[in-house]
């Protein structure tokens, strides 16, 4: 599965996306996804340059499919307080999927991740359970049931 335990952050203190794109593409090298963290974090602002990522209901998803990283990762962050993000209902963003995802091989990876993402986020219990979940490992445990995206061979 592509969200492990290691990438999903709560209650964390963010204050603008520059610092989340940073944070994004740093753990992306510590993970071994990536050897740069400047050119990841070039990638998100590349890809929210072109429109925002922030959808409704308190969420967001940057992502970069990229030739920067080698190998697909979900990083899930929620905030301790929802930030400004533009967002298509106005609304600030408290909950971040940041994705990257290769740029070879890797366009039907993009897409299932994408979509099984966004056909989450619409259902109410699994946003309630976004914001409600005490610690990591219980939302790591919910991710595993609702979402099946594995990684590509």
């Amino acid at each position: 599965m592509l969200i492990a335990r290691q990438n999903i952050f709560l209650n964390q203190t963010f204050s603008n996306k520059k610092e989340i794109f940073q944070f994004l593409a740093r753990h992306a090298v510590a993970q071994g996804w990536a050897t740069d963290a400047d050119k990841i974090e070039a990638d998100f602002w590349a890809r929210e340059n072109q429109y925002s990522t922030g959808f409704e209901n308190q969420i967001a998803i940057p992502h970069a499919k990229t030739a920067n990283v080698a190998r697909a990762g979900v990083i899930l962050i929620r905030l301790r307080q929802p930030i400004d993000w533009e967002s298509l209902d106005a609304l600030p963003v408290q909950i971040i999927f940041g994705l990257l995802v290769p740029e070879s091989g890797a366009k039907v990876l993009h897409l299932k991740i994408i979509n099984s993402l966004a056909s989450q986020i619409v259902d109410d219990e699994f946003r309630e359970k976004l914001f409600a979940a005490k610690d990591e490992e219980e939302l790591f445990q919910f991710m595993q049931l609702r979402i099946s995206v594995q990684e590509e061979a």
